[in-house]
């Protein structure tokens, strides 16, 4: 097939969702990748109503062989993989470092880490032939400072924004765009924000600490930007103080 195609893999009713709209009304086909069928089948047919071509594929991606078998059949259905997402729609829990175990922490790098390189190794062979490409990633504000009684799913973003670091340096001499978003605010219409909305998701937040929402649409734009003029390899939100 000769349509570009995009693969949100985390795909749900945040940025994933925005990311669809954005690429799919440039004419990308959209592939979807979550662990549940009816909801990713839910959005795909949403986006077939606005007319962009749509395809859901489930892998938990906390499994390095479902993510490659995701991978692999999106690019035996569409080709080629130009533009890759990759941000796990897990609602988050904060939690004190002292309180953290080695299980919790296993169980993020194998979310946040190695589907992430698992990923990157199926859809990297294609780029580096076509010399271009892009490799999206949606990070929390963790991966880039810790802050007392808010750590969890930090060490290991944290991981996973220094593998990306090194990626970019490496891979933008052939081409390839590796970019990522580092958040420090919660996703209007996401699985988070729909869970501190009805209280099953606690925040427990330092006190004076907040965290701002913001547009599933707006972030996607800047996304979607940061790819096209590929200046900076990470975007922070709220933005830093000048």
């Amino acid at each position: 097939m000769t349509k570009k195609c995009i693969a949100i893999l985390g795909a749900g009713p945040g940025l994933g969702r925005g990311l669809a709209r954005k690429y799919g009304k440039e004419g990308y086909a959209v592939a979807l990748v979550a662990r549940r069928m009816e909801p990713l089948q839910a959005l795909a047919e949403q986006l077939a109503a606005e007319g962009i071509a749509a395809q859901a594929y489930t892998a938990d991606l906390r499994d390095p062989q479902a993510v490659a078998n995701a991978l692999a059949a999106i690019q035996s259905d569409w080709g080629a993989v130009d533009t890759i997402y990759y941000g796990p729609n897990a609602p988050e829990v904060f939690v004190p470092a002292a309180t953290v175990s080695v299980e919790a922490v296993r169980d993020k790098v194998e979310l946040f880490l190695y589907g992430l390189v698992v990923a990157v190794g199926a859809v990297l062979p294609g780029m580096r032939a076509r010399q271009q490409g892009s490799i999206l990633v949606g990070l929390g504000g963790s991966a880039a400072v810790g802050l007392p009684f808010m750590s969890g799913p930090g060490p290991a973003l944290a991981g996973a924004r220094n593998y990306l670091y090194s990626l970019h340096g490496e891979l933008a001499p052939e081409g390839i765009y590796v970019g990522m978003l580092t958040l420090s605010a919660v996703i209007q219409h996401s699985g988070w924000h729909t869970g501190i909305q009805s209280g099953a998701i606690p925040l427990n937040l330092p006190p004076g600490f907040q965290i701002p929402e913001v547009s599933p649409d707006a972030l996607a734009d800047m996304l979607h930007n940061a790819a096209q003029t590929r200046q900076v390899p990470e975007l922070v939100y709220p933005p830093l103080p000048q």
